[in-house]
């Protein structure tokens, strides 16, 4: 009876993220209609050529690439003590969750094991990706005012980035002075440009390489761009608190909701330990498990799907 009840809400879970994915692809394929006509005219008037399966499979190794780089990026691979520091840390934690698990609770070493690590690292990744993008924001919005200082009193582009270099001896300074030596020899703006986005791979830093490309290439008033982009980063920055202050409730209440039934199982190891081997342990009751794996995910996918533009 349990595992007739568990299919029936896997399948009701399945149908309900079917329902959900069906319409954002409906509303993607409505919002992309006149792109698509757009590429579509643009290739037969310029006769392309569909691309080569050998073209697609160098973007997706690209694609791959650039991921892994950034995923090394936020570990600090050029740092080798720090590297190693934050490649330990996550490992151990996953090790002290298994000797707890080995001591007090007794879950099966094959969950919690594979499951310890991949938090751990989850956790610990995620914690650096924040801390780095507040260090970002908080280092982009100073460097964007010396700039404005700097050109306002003649310097140019390039003096301006080498003067906040020497000035701060933060890892975005340092990006500055690595891109105005390299521009200095002569290399490539498009490309010293997007090396330097792969390094902060952040929109406001986008805007920002855009701006100064197209004032490289076309000219303008470099000073007013800025201080334009730094206005607008201000007000995103301000917009950005004010939602994740509205929404932190919520947010808030779905992780302590998602939480709760590990909390009451493993509450069971100590309060009855004969039901908690039953439900880990035996057939039958490792439906009452899997309905609550089940239903967990299910909930945190759909939550997930809801809240992606928040």
């Amino acid at each position: 009876m349990m595992r007739n009840l568990f299919v029936l809400i896997l399948i009701f879970g399945f149908l309900c993220i079917f329902v959900l994915f069906q319409r954002r692809h409906l509303t993607q394929k409505a919002t992309s209609w006149q792109g698509r006509r757009v590429r579509s005219l643009k290739m037969v008037l310029s006769h392309q050529q569909q691309e080569r399966s050998d073209v697609v499979l160098d973007r997706l190794r690209r694609t791959i690439a650039d991921r892994l780089y950034t995923l090394l990026n936020v570990l600090d691979f050029k740092d080798k003590k720090v590297f190693v520091r934050n490649l330990l840390i996550p490992a151990a934690g996953a090790v002290g969750v298994v000797m707890v698990n080995s001591k007090f609770v007794g879950l099966p070493l094959m969950w919690v094991a594979p499951a310890g690590a991949v938090t751990a690292y989850t956790v610990f990744f995620a914690m650096l990706s924040k801390r780095r993008r507040k260090e970002f924001n908080l280092n982009f919005s100073e460097a964007l005012t010396t700039l404005n200082g700097a050109i306002s009193s003649g310097r140019t582009f390039l003096q301006a980035m080498a003067d906040y270099a020497l000035i701060s001896d933060s890892k975005l300074a340092h990006e500055f002075g690595v891109i105005s030596r390299r521009l200095n020899m002569g290399e490539n703006a498009d490309q010293v440009f997007h090396d330097s986005w792969q390094n902060y791979p952040y929109r406001e830093y986008y805007f920002f390489i855009v701006a100064i490309l197209l004032n490289v290439r076309g000219g303008g008033r470099l000073k007013e761009v800025l201080l334009k982009l730094q206005r607008s980063i201000a007000t995103g920055v301000a917009m950005e608190k004010k939602m994740l202050s509205m929404t932190s409730e919520m947010r808030m209440a779905s992780k302590i909701t998602g939480a709760i039934p590990f909390i009451f199982l493993l509450i069971l190891k100590f309060i009855n330990p004969q039901d908690f081997e039953y439900v880990i342990y035996h057939e039958e009751g490792k439906a009452i498990l899997y309905y609550l794996l089940g239903s967990v995910a299910t909930g945190a996918a759909i939550l997930k799907f809801l809240m992606r533009g928040i």
